[in-house]
């Protein structure tokens, strides 16, 4: 029997958080001020209103006959409080969603068509982006000052995206996040508040930090190690999120296939790392301090990797499971979830409006709401672990189809058979990868042995992967697929009302004749 889905404050905050976030860029300030006044007001009324009902309680409810009026009394407060307890969550969600929700402006000091150069830090490792037009990179600054003609400097401030000339990667990628850079170019004139910079050539200034050196060096040191082998390229991306070496061909039939996500550093990536720590250490240290243990590893991992919104929500819910484990406190694994959205758009406001971040809330809310309502649907039709894969996948494309037709204006539902293939395979891939990992720094000379095994899997995942990306996607509109995606949800979850309604009234019908056979019997 489908348990359905419970709504609990946290999960109110984070909804009406989304709902304030989303909307609140598209209101002017005085738009956003008057719904703060609103909120502000509405929420008075209804805590007052909650007040005077727990007060007026037995003016205001009659208990009926043979009802015992301490109980009912009881009841009605128990549900004055809930309903006070949901009225706060709500409007503390609503205004973490109107706080982050507000763009961060760029301020340039001078006119952005003036602008000649830009001086700033490094706030991520530069990435590599290759098409027809050539290689380049681009990587996000961190405004101090821009430069106009005529030598005219002013401070600067705000985030700006930043295109880098290929010649100057290599540089880029040697200082690293953190490092201090001048770079000459102009803002693209079609950028929106000149958040884009094309740079002609790039200079450092100054070299970063003692500790994002060290972290540099890690990277490029693993980078080494591993892109001279056929798998390495795949091996980065899995593992650390660096797709340079990354095989172009295989890139765009993983995206053929519905299966980019797997590409994409995210929650199964986590849960691999997370699971093999669990297993070398649970037993040792026992269950809480291997969760301390692997909270720590996962912060460091996440350092060395870099800033990722959707492996960030996988990290803040891990936290979050494990500061209930260690204070014993109920874990619900979605209101795990809405919790980590409600923090992350506070801890990093611009990480909202990213895809992967979006991409992957939608898709864990999917699997965790929705997926056990479709595997009952055929519950002993399939094998159930083929069942439960099936069912997660489904669920996952149902709630991501509308933002993926909107984005790309192609949905592929092919990918969620392709997926039953090809994320096991990359996931088996990624754990023999860390092991090749854990060889190429501790024992060189074993490296050679998975090299000739991860070849030879790598050959046919990329076979796998060919056959995967051979059915075209679908070319839809966003507004058909998300309306298609709603009315599929509710046919599924009312399909489960039905069910769940005829098997209890089926059970109160025993119940019936049991006790109809007990009394004659009796008798």
């Amino acid at each position: 029997m489908v348990n359905f889905l419970k709504m609990t404050p946290v999960l109110c905050a984070a909804l009406c958080a989304a709902a304030s976030y989303y909307t609140t860029p598209y209101l002017s300030p005085a738009g956003a001020a008057r719904g703060v006044l609103a909120l502000f007001g509405a929420a008075a009324c209804l805590t007052g209103f909650l007040q005077t009902l727990s007060c007026g309680r037995t003016f205001l409810f009659r208990v009926k006959d043979g009802e015992d009026k301490q109980d009912a009394m009881r009841k009605i407060e128990n549900c004055i409080r809930v309903a006070q307890l949901y009225a706060i969550a709500a409007t503390i969600g609503f205004f973490a969603g109107f706080a982050s929700g507000r763009p961060f402006p760029v301020h340039t000091g001078l006119p952005p068509s003036n602008i000649k150069g830009i001086y700033g830090v490094m706030r991520d490792d530069p990435r590599v982006l290759a098409n027809e037009r050539g290689t380049r990179g681009m990587g996000t600054v961190s405004l101090q000052r821009t430069r106009g003609s005529g030598a005219t400097e002013t401070s600067a401030s705000g985030a700006v995206s930043v295109f880098f000339p290929e010649d100057a990667i290599p540089h880029l990628k040697e200082f690293g996040r953190g490092s201090q850079v001048y770079l000459e170019g102009e803002f693209l004139t079609d950028a929106a508040q000149a958040r884009l910079f094309r740079a002609r050539s790039v200079h450092i200034i100054r070299p970063a930090p003692k500790i994002e050196r060290f972290r540099t060096g890690l990277r490029l040191a693993i980078a080494g190690r591993f892109s001279r082998y056929r798998w390495g390229g795949l091996a980065l991306a899995l593992l650390f999120g660096v797709k340079d070496s990354l095989d172009s061909t295989l890139s765009k039939q993983y995206q053929a296939a519905g299966c980019s996500h797997v590409l994409a550093l995210s929650g199964m990536h986590l849960a691999v790392v997370s699971a093999v720590i669990a297993f070398f250490l649970r037993k040792p240290l026992g269950l809480k301090a291997a969760a301390l243990a692997g909270a720590a590893f996962i912060m460091g991992y996440i350092y060395l990797v870099g800033d990722m919104p959707s492996l960030n929500r996988s990290a803040i819910m891990y936290l979050l499971g494990t500061g209930m484990l260690l204070f014993s406190l109920p874990n619900n694994t979605l209101s795990i979830l809405g919790m980590a959205f409600t923090l992350q758009i506070i801890m990093q406001p611009a990480s909202g409006t990213s895809l992967s971040f979006i991409l992957s809330y939608l898709a864990l809310a999917g699997i965790l709401a929705l997926s056990e309502p479709v595997y009952a649907l055929f519950r002993g039709k399939l094998p159930d672990f083929l069942g439960q894969s099936l069912a997660a996948s489904i669920a996952a494309f149902l709630a991501t189809a509308g933002v993926s037709a909107a984005f790309f204006g192609v949905i592929n539902p092919f990918g969620v058979i392709a997926g039953l293939v090809v994320v096991p395979l990359t996931t088996v891939f990624m754990l023999g990868s860390m092991l090749a990992f854990v060889f190429a720094f501790t024992a060189p000379v074993a490296l050679s042995w998975f090299d000739a095994a991860l070849s030879f899997f790598y050959q046919g995942l990329e076979y796998v992967v060919s056959w995967a990306a051979l059915p075209p996607g679908v070319k839809a509109s966003p507004a058909p697929v998300l309306l298609a995606s709603l009315g599929i949800i509710a046919l599924v979850f009312g399909v489960q009302y039905l069910r769940m309604k005829f098997y209890l009234c089926g059970l109160r019908e025993r119940e019936t004749r049991f006790g109809e056979k007990g009394s004659h019997a009796a008798a």
